[in-house]
């Protein structure tokens, strides 16, 4: 039997969306950090995600982030610091350049976590920012596991016992717990 050009590529194609719809589901976790905190917190994220069998991520900072990875995650994971109650320029650049021209990111999983200087300085106020630019894409929000993690992870990092110290751990269980919800709520809608 001679296999043409034409068939060939037809069973490379075909072959090519079998492997696809057998890949499992891609979580992307991104985050702009200066002092490495927010990064901490990701990377706890991460470890929550690893937890749940089936589910893949990708942990990178947003400047390194392409749009096939936006586009190809079945769940999107921000992280900013607060900087006077508003995320990052760098954060608000990089949700600016999702794309929008027939809603792409419709019914994909969004969550958050934030870094803070101190208490009551703003950490829900960028939380709500970001969701509120992940609903107007329409994506599903969710939450942390714990009523103390509703609107997502954040973690005080610069006032009280938390000056000069690393991320605390029990800001880094709430981030661990969010990206766990994340990947079982990604398997339940897959």
């Amino acid at each position: 039997m001679k296999i043409t050009g034409s068939l060939l590529l037809m069973i490379l194609l075909g072959l090519s969306q079998v492997i696809s719809a057998q890949s499992p589901p891609t979580i992307l976790i991104t985050y702009y950090t200066q002092s490495g905190k927010t990064q901490a917190m990701a990377e706890a994220v991460a470890a929550g995600v690893s937890e749940v069998k089936g589910v893949e991520y990708i942990l990178k900072p947003m400047a390194n982030v392409t749009k096939e990875e936006v586009l190809n995650a079945s769940a999107i994971i921000l992280g900013s610091p607060v900087y006077n109650a508003n995320m990052a320029p760098q954060v608000q650049e990089f949700i600016n350049s999702w794309p929008f021209e027939g809603r792409p990111l419709k019914d994909k999983i969004g969550a958050v976590f934030v870094t803070g200087g101190g208490f009551s300085i703003g950490e829900e106020a960028v939380m709500f920012n970001m969701i509120r630019a992940m609903m107007i894409q329409g994506m599903i929000i969710v939450g942390g596991e714990e009523v103390e993690t509703a609107f997502g992870a954040s973690a005080i990092t610069g006032e009280g016992e938390f000056v000069g110290k690393e991320v605390q751990e029990i800001f880094l269980k709430k981030a661990e717990g969010l990206g766990k919800r994340v990947g079982e709520m990604v398997l339940r809608v897959q």
